[in-house]
């Protein structure tokens, strides 16, 4: 516990002290590894991205590796979405928790698929394949041998491995740190989180480093009986300016045999850059008593739109409670159970 802390102490320090990036949109286009950015999974995108204080499944790999304290047994996910020109991704991600302890690890692809070259006089050169790859190793821990109750607080952090290949290749290393909270506000459990994503070196060709997408998050959710879940994000990306996002979950319907959760979300990041009707998602989850299919559809403006579709198996025995029941509980479970499970299998297209 006592190394998790100091290297979590480390990372935050030197993330906060980083002078060298440019956290505005004039600094648009400065980075490398935009893959990072892409969000994981069809239930945090439709809740607009406000999802690090949310986190708590296998997702909890992307969004904070705090929030894997909270998941329940062993889970699995497996994404594979089509974005925008072409661009596809795939995701295969995992959690195992304790309860007072978790780990985790991903693996992520891009393929950006063929691209013409040319040289400086427009002269065809062929084609190349941009293409890119991220390995995480993920740890979470509950803070109670610090002091904090039990369950309260938990801290989190992952170890990337990253390469990419352009017209040629770099590899560099890179850190994720995140911080995860419960108290209560005016009887309702609030959950707070702070994560500092892509911390590190950066990917240098030849001669030029290009720095990562350094983003930091600060985030809040709050159940409101049992039924509506609410989510707020502020979050601070090196190479564009500081956005808000915002993310509601409704739980329509709940019975023994299934769950309607309606969701819906927005972000400001792409307000400035795109025109037309952006940054505004949505979604539809079915759950059923050992699957459910969560939709997710997210607005580009001019540049049209991305769906993702997600089926989720449920592979432990026990029952999905109500909602009455799980908002006795004091948390979220009744969202997490009717749509994750304690052991699950994420197909996302």
């Amino acid at each position: 516990m006592k190394p998790l802390v100091t290297a979590l102490i480390v990372v935050l320090t030197t993330a906060m002290n980083l002078t060298a990036g440019n956290f505005s949109s004039s600094a648009i286009g400065t980075t490398g590894a935009g893959f990072l950015n892409l969000g994981m999974g069809a239930r945090p995108i439709a809740m607009g991205g406000a999802y690090s204080a949310v986190a708590d499944d296998a997702s909890a790999v992307y969004w904070n590796p705090a929030g894997l304290v909270r998941s329940e047994g062993a889970s699995f996910m497996f994404m594979h979405a089509s974005y925008l020109s072409g661009i596809s991704f795939d995701y295969l991600s995992f959690a195992s928790s304790k309860g007072d302890s978790a780990f985790g690890g991903s693996l992520g692809y891009m393929n950006a698929g063929s691209i013409d070259q040319t040289d400086n006089s427009g002269n065809p050169l062929g084609s190349y394949q941009p293409r890119d790859y991220c390995g995480t190793l993920s740890y979470a821990a509950d803070l109670e041998v610090l002091g904090a109750e039990t369950g309260r607080f938990s801290a989190g952090l992952s170890a990337k491995f990253l390469s990419s290949t352009i017209t040629r290749k770099a590899g560099t290393v890179a850190f994720d740190a995140g911080l995860a909270g419960k108290i209560e506000l005016f009887g309702a459990p609030l959950r707070l989180g702070f994560v500092a994503q892509n911390v590190g070196p950066g990917l240098k060709y030849d001669n030029k480093r290009d720095p990562l997408p350094t983003t930091y998050k600060l985030g809040g959710a709050v159940d409101v009986s049992g039924s509506w879940l609410f989510s707020a994000e502020l979050a601070a990306p090196r190479g564009n300016a500081p956005y808000l996002s915002l993310g509601t979950e409704h739980t329509a319907y709940s019975s023994d045999n299934m769950s309607v959760l309606l969701r819906a979300g927005m972000n400001t990041l792409t307000l400035s850059d795109i025109s037309g009707l952006n940054g505004i998602s949505g979604g539809l989850g079915l759950a059923f008593s050992r699957v459910s299919v969560d939709y997710a559809v997210m607005l580009f403006g001019e540049l049209g739109m991305t769906h993702r579709l997600s089926m989720t198996l449920k592979l432990g025995s026990q029952e999905k409670p109500s909602s009455r029941q799980a908002g006795k509980r004091g948390g979220f479970k009744h969202i997490q159970e009717a749509s994750l499970g304690n052991d699950a299998i994420y197909l996302i297209h």
